[in-house]
């Protein structure tokens, strides 16, 4: 079985496409996942401004949140958040823009299980910030991270990549091929690079 650190950020739907291929092979038994953060608010962040200072971007208040569902329930309450912030985000076309994020953060708590109301208790703790920060960091001096879905094998010991992007969902025995592909072009240090144009292939979700 295949241990795999899966760095995502909530608002990329690519990350999300990804996150629901390496979902469904953790449900086959081919992989067990361990669900990391990456902050492209930070990758975005204006040179000067201070990454740890409190949650930067979009995307900021729902990593807050995520971490906070780290630290409550494990890798298991961030996979059942991250689903129902992705329900909302890239099936109902929820935004987290400045007025839409409090409620959508709160809806997607809700539906996870969660007390909705920690959203504000929570909005200024600074070590689940930091906790998102150095999951953002770490896949950056792993594997040199820029973007998401980041995985890193060997429960992120081992290689890591940018990818797969895809456009759906593979069912069954596919998604199971797709991930030894992967693996095995992960495992190859001489492999750097692979890429096609993707216009015309929005992500289908």
């Amino acid at each position: 079985m295949e241990k795999i650190n899966f760095h995502f950020d909530p608002v990329c739907p690519w990350a999300w496409l990804t996150s629901r291929w390496a979902a469904r092979l953790e449900e086959l038994g081919e992989v067990e996942l361990d669900w990391r953060f990456f902050s492209l608010g930070i990758v975005h962040l204006e040179e000067g401004n201070d990454a740890e200072s409190g949650p930067v971007g979009y995307s900021g208040p729902a990593l807050q949140m995520l971490s906070l569902a780290r630290r409550q329930g494990g890798k298991e309450l961030v996979a059942s958040l991250y689903s129902e912030l992705g329900r909302l985000l890239h099936h109902e076309g929820k935004r987290l823009t400045e007025d839409q994020s409090a409620a959508v953060v709160e809806a997607a708590m809700t539906a996870a299980g969660m007390d909705p109301a920690e959203r504000a208790q929570h909005a200024d703790d600074r070590d689940l910030w930091q906790s998102v920060v150095s999951d953002h960091r770490s896949a950056v001096a792993s594997c040199e991270a820029f973007g998401v879905p980041t995985l890193i094998l060997d429960g992120g010991h081992g290689p890591g990549l940018f990818g797969p992007v895809i456009t759906e969902v593979p069912d069954g025995e596919e998604s199971v091929e797709l991930l030894r592909d992967v693996v095995r072009m992960a495992r190859r240090p001489y492999l750097f690079e692979l890429k096609r144009d993707r216009e015309g292939h929005p992500p289908l979700v």
